[in-house]
């Protein structure tokens, strides 16, 4: 243990006490500055004083103490809370530690010295889970939000804009020419650029405004309670201007200039990646025109969705890869099949990108049954040519609509066929959404793919309130949870998927500190940039081959 952390745990704590009977607690904690308070009042308090901790005196038992349980939890989410409890009641203790409590001890069973060292511990745990949250939610290289927090601010900022008249504009930035400077003066000048960039943006932006990292050299600013478009012009501007001022690297003068794409919620069933699609359009049409700011027109749309329905009819898609690891070691899992769009403008267009809208123009289904069929074909090659054994199965994506299709079944049972695979060959992801538009028909179509032999996979276990009675009321054997939530979350989704029979599979692992949280709560597997990228169904092959040599 180091130094500062030793110093830390010997530092005299400021504690809040609260509870029906404290006597006990404050006893135990004597040598500590303790506040005693009601439950009543833990919000006020902690909002008025600093405490490094909550100490709840827990007495009650049953529906009593879990609703005393739940007020305290709910009223400090960012402070560790120990539960000092009276009774011993498994139930509870298990309510405490799954609601987000660090400890649970018995008040007859605990000593001082224990107590301390528990609060001591959690404290060390709720700083441990706040640094894995922010390195889950924000770029490692320029410290801004990433795209996952971004995508959760808009959405907050779309259902704002729904209870009050609000203007809410998204702004996609990408620089032009970034490439020649990786090329010519490598990564870690083209890293020491795009932190400057990043630093510039937070610059010129009005107070609550967003900026995010987006991926490589694109940003996206979120703008709220606009006042018009021309606002959201301004902002524009700024930005550019900000990054048109040359950069120092190294005794060298560069010159970047930007492309920005804007576009605003016009409607009140707005989503989030519809605003981002519209941006990103908007700014491959300002890059087409030379550089400079472009506004999101009804035109572009249109010209968009007419080349996807080209995209379907020629079958201008294919298909990527990613490989799930098994864990704790790292064999093949599964191989999760990806659809992409070649555009003919704006390269391999990604799935959240373009299937929203396939959705709407009713040529989802359609994109699913090809999916499907390709990647049954795809595994029966690898494994035809030894790359995975007969026990490795292909996942693919299940929209609401086809789900919704009553020619499913049949479409699963042709492409099997075709393909000579078994149904256990094939894993089916359902996402949660997709069962919440018509639980029953859905139901019915997931009871008889189970049935049939087809595995079953929830899609972002966790992220809905309703996804506990997903897991229990269909036939799911895989769950699969992103490794952007917080360490408590997981441990608590990989229990009730434990209770429930199935395995877990984390998805989106990109930092070593997310792998080794997963490692340690012992899920079953893993997926994500870290281990291996999506990427072409050749390229993957080659991956395969190596780790067979």
């Amino acid at each position: 243990m180091g130094q500062s952390e030793e110093t830390d745990f010997k530092r005299r704590l400021r504690l809040l006490v609260v509870g029906e009977d404290t006597r006990r607690a404050e006893y135990l904690l004597g040598s500590e500055d303790v506040v005693r308070d009601s439950v009543a009042r833990v919000r006020r308090v902690v909002e008025e004083h600093a405490f490094d901790c909550v100490v709840l005196a827990l007495t009650s038992t049953g529906q009593a103490g879990g609703e005393t349980l739940e007020a305290v939890l709910s009223s400090v989410p960012d402070l560790p809370v120990v539960v000092l409890s009276r009774a011993d009641d498994a139930s509870l203790a298990e309510h405490a530690m799954h609601g987000g409590a660090q400890d649970h001890l018995l008040e007859a069973e605990t000593s001082s010295g224990e107590l301390r060292r528990a609060i001591q511990f959690a404290i060390a745990r709720k700083h441990t889970e706040a640094s894995l949250a922010r390195q889950a939610l924000h770029d490692s290289l320029t410290g801004l939000p990433n795209r996952d927090l971004m995508l959760d601010r808009l959405n907050v900022a779309l259902a704002r804009s729904r209870r009050r008249p609000a203007a809410v504009a998204l702004l996609f930035l990408d620089l032009d020419g970034f490439k020649h400077v990786n090329d010519r003066l490598g990564h870690a000048a083209g890293d020491e650029v795009l932190v400057e960039v990043a630093r510039r943006l937070q610059s010129v932006l009005r107070p609550g405004d967003t900026v995010a990292r987006y991926g490589g050299d694109e940003f996206v600013i979120l703008c709220e309670d606009l006042r018009g478009q021309r606002e959201a012009l301004r902002v524009a501007e700024r930005a550019r201007a900000a990054i048109a001022e040359p950069f120092a690297l190294h005794g060298r003068e560069l010159n970047l200039q930007a492309s920005v794409g804007i576009t605003r919620a016009r409607r009140t069933e707005t989503r989030a990646q519809d605003l981002v699609r519209e941006a990103d359009v908007a700014m491959y049409q300002a890059k087409r025109r030379g550089g400079g700011v472009e506004l999101y027109e009804t035109t572009h749309e249109l010209e968009f969705e007419s080349r996807l329905r080209d995209a379907v009819s020629l079958t201008h898609l294919e298909l990527h890869y990613q490989p799930v690891l098994a864990l704790p070691g790292d064999a093949v899992h599964s191989l999760e099949a990806l659809v992409r769009w070649q555009h003919r403008e704006r390269g391999l267009v990604a799935a959240a990108d373009f299937l929203p809208l396939a959705e709407e123009i009713g040529v989802i289904a359609e994109i699913d049954q090809w999916v499907l069929a390709q990647a049954c074909l795809q595994l029966a090659r690898w494994r035809a040519e030894g790359l995975v054994n007969d026990r490795v199965p292909v996942s693919v994506n299940l929209s609401a609509a086809s789900l919704r299709a009553p020619d499913l079944a049949r479409a699963v049972d042709r492409g099997l066929a075709d393909a000579g695979l078994t149904p256990d060959s094939l894993s089916l992801e359902v996402p949660e959404a997709s069962l919440e538009r018509d639980p029953r028909r859905a139901g019915g179509a997931l009871v008889n793919l189970a049935r049939s032999g087809v595995r079953l996979c929830l899609d972002d276990y966790g992220t809905e309130s309703s996804t506990i009675g997903a897991l229990s009321s269909h036939p799911f054997a895989t769950v699969k949870v992103g490794a952007a939530a917080a360490a408590r979350t997981l441990a608590t989704v990989l229990a009730a998927a434990r209770g429930a029979g199935v395995e877990t599979v984390v998805q989106r692992v990109e930092t070593e500190v997310q792998l080794a949280a997963v490692r340690d709560l012992g899920c079953d597997a893993a997926q994500g940039f870290l281990l291996i990228a999506p990427t072409s169904a050749e390229e993957v092959a080659l991956w395969l081959a190596a780790r067979k040599g």
